[in-house]
């Protein structure tokens, strides 16, 4: 039995499915609570639907179901989603039969991808587009998670793992306890990784464990096999990784160089050059000490994740791949096992922000706790929206952690003042770091960035801030983000109803672009924050601006190229420059 407060988070996103089909009608009612499911589980730090594609595919009669599916090219990984969602007073029990039945139509659209049934489909059909991608991408596919959400509670059970030939095939489930734990609880409620070295891969891990006795964790250090290691991670993959270091690895997007010829050409010195990886983990078994307890042999680790060495794994698992000769690589190993449960969250985080300070894109941008964004909050909290008469009372709602209006909303103590609140701050209002990070960097000229998804933007933003590129948080620079947020709004509204048909979003980006580099003049931040809106000329020169950027889309270098991939090109925004500056020109 869910308890009183995730019944009211079920309210809530009810509440939210209906105000954003209003806001961004005509759409269904599942692409509105896969969109605001996404975006929680993104700002969650879940990178596997930060680029997610929606689609609505269902073919009953062949049992096969599609909801959305992303791909990343670093770890080789498929993702595929399906949703369930009702719209009842209160959540339902989902039993293991139905899990069972959604997860099992979407292996089926997969496995049917590796045949001819999609090509009587219309190419324009979701259905196609998604057999299209997967297609495209086949022999780069290593592992496939198949991802269930609901919005209904579900009884406490995962499929085991599977293979598909070549691929391993997993999956995972979120409903609305966990997402309720992720928003609200602290943290979502993961499936602990357990890796059975002695049961799965017939050895121990010896390491020396760290003398000194304390409270908070245990410390080992030792060295790991490369051959081990890549075996281990092509078996667990993602999992393996701790989240912060999946969005650095996906942000940068390439193997280390230095790496990859130390591997090819010295595997005897890759200790010698390497710093090795960082690990924690919640538990550990051994057998039988050696050395007078110096040394352990540890047979199974509960919770491991790798906190830093994430790209030293992905390129050690790559050279494994390319059947790169590893007998002689050891990579150096360090494990703390946290005994205090109530603290492993700060723990880790710190462990992971410390080991990664010599990064160039530092842990740290990911957090929360920056100052950043802990100014522009108590900015937001304390900056009121102007009123010709009276005294205003309404914000802006910058929410600098997941889940942060809903907390605050929560807190209220009764169902008046919650609705005071909601006045006060609609959720229309509130603005996430991540999507804030978006307008700011679409208007100051970084449109291919912004198109690589969310997460892959908001580093990129974190990294800018670092190296003082924006502004620091003052009431100036607050009022200008809410400005290109309310201008990035009133772009996608004006596009969305000129109904070009595909990549919104793109259009959305490239548009504000060419505002900021070129028209900037038209646009003054105080106006717009006094008036909350953009004005009749701008939105004007938005459609303008927008018909420009189809057409643009429409006559790409390479005939036949994906759009949305060239999007994520340079090249694509300089060459946009250069067909509007001839345009002005003549």
């Amino acid at each position: 039995m869910l308890n009183e407060k995730i019944v009211e988070f079920y309210e809530e996103l009810q509440d939210e499915v209906s105000t954003y089909i209003k806001e961004n009608s005509p759409v269904s009612t599942n692409t509105a609570f896969k969109s605001l499911f996404i975006s929680y589980l993104t700002e969650a730090g879940e990178t596997f639907v930060s680029d997610c594609t929606l689609v609505d595919f269902k073919k009953d009669g062949e049992n096969m179901k599609l909801d959305g599916y992303a791909f990343n090219e670093y770890f080789r990984s498929l993702t595929l989603i399906v949703s369930k969602y009702q719209g009842k007073s209160k959540p339902e029990k989902v039993k293991k039969t139905e899990i069972d039945k959604l997860l099992k139509k979407v292996l089926k659209f997969y496995k049917t991808c590796g045949t001819d049934s999609f090509e009587a489909l219309e190419e324009s059909s979701d259905g196609y587009q998604a057999y299209e991608f997967i297609k495209k991408h086949k022999q780069d596919i290593e592992t496939v998670k198949i991802i269930l959400l609901t919005n209904d509670e579900t009884v406490q059970y995962i499929p085991e793992d599977t293979r598909n030939g070549k691929v391993s095939i997993s999956y995972d489930v979120w409903d609305i306890e966990r997402l309720y734990q992720s928003v609200l609880g602290g943290q979502a409620v993961e499936r602990q990784l357990v890796v059975k070295l002695k049961k799965k891969y017939s050895t121990s891990l010896p390491l020396i464990k760290v003398k000194g006795e304390n409270d908070i964790y245990d410390c080992y250090i030792g060295v790991i096999s490369g051959n081990l290691l890549a075996r281990i991670y092509e078996s667990e993959g993602q999992e393996l990784i701790q989240k912060n270091v999946r969005s650095f690895l996906q942000a940068t997007g390439k193997v280390n160089k230095g790496i990859k010829v130390s591997l090819a050409n010295e595997p005897q010195m890759f200790m010698a050059y390497n710093n090795g990886i960082s690990t924690v983990a919640d538990s550990i078994v051994v057998e039988n000490d050696l050395n007078d307890g110096d040394v352990v042999n540890i047979t199974e680790i509960t919770g491991w994740q790798i906190v830093n060495g994430g790209q030293t794994t992905a390129s050690i698992y790559n050279a494994y791949k390319s059947k790169l000769p590893l007998d002689q690589v050891n990579v150096q190993i360090k494990l703390s096992v946290i005994k205090q449960k109530d603290q492993a969250e700060d723990i880790i985080h710190n462990i992971s922000k410390y080991a990664n300070s010599q990064n160039k894109i530092n842990m740290s941008d990911f957090n929360a706790n920056d100052t950043y964004h802990v100014k522009m909050e108590r900015l937001s909290r304390s900056t009121p929206i102007p009123v010709i008469k009276g005294k205003s009372t309404d914000y802006w709602f910058y929410e600098r952690a997941r889940g942060q209006y809903l907390v605050e909303l929560n807190r209220q103590p009764t169902t008046a003042a919650k609705r005071e609140f909601k006045n006060r701050c609609p959720k229309k209002r509130c603005i996430s770091k991540t999507v804030a990070a978006k307008c700011v960097m679409a208007y100051q000229g970084y449109p291919y960035i912004v198109s690589k998804g969310l997460e892959t933007n908001f580093v990129f933003f974190s990294d800018k801030v670092s190296n003082g590129e924006f502004s620091e948080p003052s009431e100036q620079s607050y009022i200008e983000m809410i400005s290109r947020v309310i201008l990035f709004n009133s772009c996608d509204e004006v596009i969305k109803n000129l109904k070009f048909g595909g990549f919104k979003a793109q259009q959305d980006y490239y548009t504000v672009a060419l505002i900021g580099k070129y028209h900037s003049d038209l646009i003054n931040p105080q106006e717009i924050w006094n008036n909350q809106t953009i004005n009749a000329e701008t939105k004007i020169l938005i459609e303008k601006l927008a018909l420009f950027v189809w057409n643009h889309f429409q006559n790409p270098t390479v005939s036949g190229v994906n759009i949305g991939q060239w999007c994520k090109k340079e090249e694509c925004w300089d060459l946009l420059q250069k067909r509007y500056e001839a345009k002005i020109q003549n």
